[in-house]
């Protein structure tokens, strides 16, 4: 995954239960997608050490259902986070008022940045 500022980030959300082995990753329950600007594509431009993770909580997102029986979870309150594993690795989580959890899967991921040096 590459990562630009001032794009949408958008990751597939499954509810997080004992099923979550078995879901097609082609199906998600939700989607979460939030606009990388500077400040956020600084905080995920980190690789944590092994054995550790970075929590990052943002609160200007959105959240869309696709799965019908969780159209109500973008209604509701709720927050997310980004956690940076090594890698690095980024995935996302999302918990409602309704105490479901929804989690992505861990996703390789890589900044870009635009130098301008397609000018010369």
């Amino acid at each position: 995954m590459e990562l630009e500022q001032d794009s949408s980030l958008t990751l597939p959300l499954f509810l997080f239960d004992e099923t979550l082995n078995e879901r097609d990753l082609s199906t998600p329950d939700l989607s979460l997608s939030v606009l990388l600007d500077d400040d956020l594509l600084i905080q995920l431009c980190q690789n944590p050490a092994p054995d550790s993770s970075i929590a990052i909580t943002i609160s200007d997102y959105m959240v869309e259902a696709h799965n019908p029986a969780f159209a109500d979870v973008t209604r509701e309150a709720h927050h997310a986070q980004l956690t940076l594993t090594h890698g690095p690795l980024l995935s996302a989580v999302l918990d409602a008022k309704s105490e479901q959890t929804f989690v992505s899967p861990q996703m390789d991921m890589m900044p870009t940045f635009d130098l301008g040096d397609e000018d010369e």
